[in-house]
């Protein structure tokens, strides 16, 4: 008899443990749902301008698993270069390009990590963009793989590594990445406001949307256009480019992460238009330190590495009418550098694409 009160503290205590639990629960799942709806809303004000991106993981992940044999990672250099339909039509393999804007190794490593999580593809081509290799800092592209790609350990290392700490909330949570339209949806909402709400269908293929992760540009560069920001330059300087140890050492991690899985990884630079690559190295950077900072990283870990820019320097392979400005090849100039590759990696790797099939 003398215990039943510490018993009936000792109880209390325990519901009122699992009521507070409960609340907390509960707040959470409010705050979830109402960030979810917020979000959603606030978001159409601004458009689908990440459509592709969702097309394209929507894509990916409606593929059979273990059906991908050869897959692209890159920047916009890749995704807009490499038309997986050529490699198909030429080798006669399965292939994805899963490059998006601005991706740099270190999202390059984590859309990897997810991409072997249901693909165990032979190849892997990196677009070795060396402007993906500074230390600048962004957000806009970053959320295109990100709010695009499931649940998974690699999602969240993505979170992590990719987003810088100041990013996380509005990475988590898009009614705080999206906050800055509260005032324009509350003035749609009383017809006082002057944009109206954008409706995202990703079942709707985007325009210029190829498939399998390319996307195709019809527009052709003007020369002028190319060479604009080197206009009324007279004094030639090259400076040094500064690279990013960050990204340097998730470059080292992608090719570690690939011969882990037996995956040949081959480094492709997709070439900048000729006009654009006469002027660079006289007012902007020493191409041939850029090569040899890659060449250098390729010949330490065996790995072939191929040039477009200098092949283009010897061979004339691309004009700038196959530019849709002054570095991103237009769909000529793409159906160019990927018939090309194709042949040359039908060549190399005949014997390996033989022992898959």
């Amino acid at each position: 008899m003398l215990n039943q009160p510490s018993l009936y503290i000792h109880s209390s205590k325990k519901i009122c443990y699992s009521i507070r639990i409960l609340k907390i629960f509960l707040f959470i799942l409010i705050f979830l749902l109402l960030d979810s709806w917020l979000g959603y809303e606030l978001k159409k004000i601004d458009g689908a301008k990440d459509t592709y991106a969702k097309y394209k993981w929507h894509e990916f992940y409606n593929m059979p698993e273990e059906s991908i044999d050869l897959v692209f990672l890159g920047s916009s250099h890749a995704y807009r270069s490499f038309d997986p339909f050529v490699f198909d039509k030429e080798i006669g393999l399965k292939s994805f390009n899963m490059g998006s804007p601005l991706q740099k190794p270190v999202e390059s490593y984590y859309v990897l990590k997810e991409t072997l999580e249901y693909q165990k593809p032979s190849v892997v081509i990196f677009e070795v963009y060396w402007a993906i290799f500074n230390d600048e800092k962004y957000f806009s592209t970053k959320i295109w793989n990100f709010d695009s790609m499931k649940p998974s350990p690699a999602k969240f290392g993505y979170l992590l590594n990719v987003f810088d700490t100041d990013q996380y909330l509005s990475a988590l949570f898009k009614s705080i990445r999206y906050h800055e339209n509260t005032g324009e949806y509350i003035k749609i909402l009383t017809g006082k406001g002057s944009k109206k709400f954008t409706e995202i269908n990703y079942n709707i293929k985007p325009k210029n949307y190829k498939g399998k992760g390319f996307v195709i540009e019809n527009k052709v560069a003007e020369k002028e256009d190319i060479v604009k920001e080197f206009k009324g330059r007279v004094k030639e300087t090259t400076a040094e480019f500064r690279w990013d140890k960050k990204q340097i050492r998730y470059l080292d991690k992608i090719i570690k992460l690939c011969k882990e899985k037996n995956i040949e990884l081959i480094l492709v630079t997709a070439p900048v238009a000729p006009s654009y690559f006469d002027a660079m190295q006289k007012y902007k950077y020493n191409y041939e330190d850029i090569h040899n900072k890659v060449k250098e990283i390729a010949l330490e870990n065996k790995l072939e590495y191929i040039d477009y820019n200098l092949k283009n320097s010897e061979a004339a392979l691309f004009s700038d009418k196959d530019f849709s400005d002054n570095n991103h090849l237009n769909y000529e100039g793409a159906q160019k550098i990927s018939l090309h590759l194709a042949k040359k990696l039908k060549i190399d790797y005949l014997e390996m694409y033989n022992r898959k099939k």
